[in-house]
């Protein structure tokens, strides 16, 4: 008998230690957290966060009780609610939470306290958290740490990591400072960009004041997308050839986690608001979902066709992508049942943004701006009436001379019930209209603010501005040579990054002003570029 309760005891141990490395806080908790004055920021990996200097670790129990109500019973300092922040915080239930606090030296460290609790001692930390920069713990506190790797104070030696464990820290490059601070608009100082070339596995992380990079970052594999995720704490990060997705905590430079799947990912987009990420794969004709709360995949759709060119409405209701094999431009409904609807055509299309009931594409090889009203509730067939055609065949010949752009060069089409010319043979769509508006060549990129467009054309490197409203277009040269790759608002500013492929320069563009306002050296190629602020990441 006795043999038994061992046994039993063993079992339970080793079953509440596993279960912290992929677990959520338990529901009562957040909940009970949520419901106080002061309301917290709870992270995938469980850690709490009130503020960029107060966070607490989450202290698994090793033995958990069942709370009918969720209650405080013990704090240090003693007799403390959570709005006051107190050091230690033990439930009911046996979960316990450790304030992080910085000593008189800067060290990271939790409160030695004498009489810790038996329940909190006995615990253990989510195996799969995202440790802070520079934390240490108390001896007294080892036996919290499981397989998480964190330094004890007095002591050399640190434990192991466990060859299961998927959380590292990122090799970083040496870190370099120009010498030569640059003058930038207010909107754009304190802000750090990540550039990479999509050649490589490193993000070369830049000030916006300098030439030279600070330091770099290793990421798992040859980068093929990354999205910041969580107010721009983290970054998600598609690699090729491999079939997981990082997470990579910028402020410890560390890959968080990494989340598995069964496909070889191609793309990322984002609904911050909502708290989920959405992952397609050309190859496997899908669609990963993934709740940016706990990090984990929710669900698997299978889509109609390769999809590329993600773009999400504003709403996080629909999302639009192209069907890479055929060309075929679709909206997928998120919340109704994942119905894919076909909504038009464009061949080569490099760019494709959803608003609304409104899609804007361009095509690289088409220079054009093509707009698609369309309606989900309506099936229509969308045809091009002889009319039209001949007016388009007369128009592509004139766009290799075409310098200025006159309002006769745009042009609208309804959908009329005719036999001539289908745009999408015998397929029913959800288009009600087109409009074209000639701009110039190689249109790469694209920026909706508004009511009004910005088209990065790299065939003469302008930025060419369509204002719906009104119809007006102007278009202003930039001031590089070589390839212009990406148009990239600043976050929270009227300010956008304007780089190129060719030429170690990048524009700053005022979208209020609607011109170009700087032209600053950098030392790297830019093939992608992430800005976020840097006050959070530090």
């Amino acid at each position: 008998m006795k043999i038994k309760l061992i046994i039993f005891l063993l079992i339970f141990f080793v079953f509440n230690a596993l279960s912290v490395f992929a677990t959520p806080l338990p529901k009562e908790v957040r909940d009970f957290l949520v419901s106080q004055k002061k309301v917290p920021t709870i992270r995938f990996d469980g850690i709490i966060v009130y503020s960029d200097d107060v966070m607490y670790l989450p202290v698994f129990p090793a033995y958990p009780e069942k709370a009918e109500e969720l209650k405080i019973v013990k704090t240090y300092p003693a007799n403390q609610t959570m709005d006051k922040l107190p050091d230690m915080v033990l439930f009911n239930n046996n979960m316990g939470l450790l304030k992080t606090i910085r000593t008189g030296k800067g060290t990271l460290t939790v409160r030695n306290i004498p009489d810790m609790p038996v329940e909190i001692k006995t615990g253990l930390l989510p195996q799969d958290i995202v440790v802070p920069r520079g934390l240490v713990l108390p001896d007294s506190l080892a036996g919290v740490l499981g397989d998480v790797r964190i330094p004890l104070i007095g002591s050399a030696k640190t434990t192991d990591v466990a060859s299961t464990r998927k959380t590292a820290p990122l090799p970083s490059g040496k870190r370099v400072v120009d010498t030569k601070n640059y003058n930038v608009p207010l909107a754009l100082k304190d802000k750090l960009f990540f550039v990479n070339n999509f050649q490589t596995e490193y993000l070369q992380i830049f000030s916006s004041t300098v030439t030279e990079p600070l330091y770099s970052l290793k990421t798992s594999g040859v980068i093929k997308d990354i999205k910041p995720v969580l107010g721009g704490k983290f970054l998600l990060v598609a690699s090729r050839n491999l079939k997981n997705i990082d997470v990579i905590d910028i402020a410890n430079e560390y890959i968080a986690k990494q989340i598995d799947l069964t496909a070889i990912p191609s793309e990322i987009a984002v609904d911050d608001n909502n708290k989920k990420a959405y992952v397609a794969s050309t190859k496997d004709e899908s669609l990963f979902i993934i709740d940016l709360d706990s990090m984990t995949i929710k669900e698997k759709i299978q889509l109609i066709g390769a999809p590329q060119r993600l773009s999400l409405s504003d709403d996080g209701s629909k999302l639009a992508y192209i069907d890479m094999k055929t060309s075929c431009i679709y909206v997928l409904d998120l919340v109704n049942g994942y119905t894919n609807k076909l909504i038009s055509s464009y061949p080569n299309a490099t760019k494709l943004i959803l608003k609304d009931n409104v899609i804007y594409t361009v095509a690289r090889t088409q220079p054009k701006l093509r707009i698609i009203y369309f309606d989900l509730l309506q099936d229509n067939e969308i045809t091009k009436t002889k009319k039209q055609l001949e007016k388009e065949k007369a128009q592509k010949e004139e766009e290799n001379d075409a310098e200025l752009i006159t309002e006769d060069l745009v042009f609208d089409y309804e959908i009329e019930d005719v036999e001539e010319e289908e745009l999408i043979k015998n397929a029913k769509t959800y288009s009600t209209s087109i409009k074209e508006i000639k701009i110039g060549k190689k249109p790469v990129d694209m920026y909706v603010k508004n009511k009004k467009i910005f088209v990065l054309c790299a065939g003469d490197n302008s930025v060419y501005v369509y204002d719906v409203s009104n119809g007006e277009l102007k278009s202003e040269k930039l001031p590089v040579d070589g390839f212009s790759k990406a148009f990239t608002p600043v976050p929270n500013s009227n300010l956008a990054v304007i780089t190129n492929m060719s030429d170690l320069k990048y524009v700053v563009y005022d979208t209020d002003k609607e011109k170009s306002v700087q032209t600053l050296p950098i030392s790297e190629y830019i093939n992608m570029i992430t800005i976020l602020d840097r006050k959070n990441n530090e």
